[in-house]
Parts: structure tokens; sequence; C-alpha cells
């Protein structure tokens, strides 16, 4: 697209409804996210493995781990962990 061309009005409307479709279809993606307040996101690199979480200022975690497929991880110290969902069992699990 030319820099110095206009988009219409219709076409901005239909920017606008994509958007929003595809907000709201990631919004459905992981719904027990979805509404809270971040406190803090935390992220390392462990012989390979990513692992990622998003704490919550309602001290609730969500937490992930990749290593050529996504699992969910928590405080294995503790053993306070509480699965809400599993979106790919283990590979040990199929």
């Amino acid at each position: 697209m030319p820099k110095n061309r206009k988009l219409s009005a219709a076409g901005q409307k239909e920017i606008e409804k994509r958007l929003i479709r595809r907000y709201e279809a990631l919004r459905k993606k992981y719904p027990e996210v979805h509404g809270k307040v971040v406190d803090f996101i935390s992220h390392s690199v462990e012989d390979g493995t990513l692992y990622f979480t998003v704490r919550f200022t309602d001290k609730t975690a969500f937490s992930l781990l990749y290593q050529c497929d996504l699992s969910p991880i928590g405080d294995w110290k503790t053993g306070d962990l509480k699965i809400i969902r599993q979106y790919r069992k283990p590979k040990s699990e199929r």
C-alpha cells in the first residue's frame, strides 16, 4: 500500500470489526486470565526449557512450561498447585 493512500471510512470500520472479533476470540482462549490485573510477569530458561509465569494481584498465577509442547507448571516446593485446566497433556500421560 502506498504511504500517502488513506483508508476510507468503510475500510476503517471493517478493520475495527475484525479487530473486535479477533480480541473476543483471544479472550476466550484463556478465560481463567481474562479480567484479572497483572502483578508481575517472570520468565527463565533452564536446560533448554522456557518457564513463563503471569502473577495476578489476587495471588493466582498462570504458568507455562515450554519444551516442545505446552504444559502447566506450579510451585513444586510447597505443593500448593491447583490446575484449573490443562491444555495439553504431557507425552507421558498420552
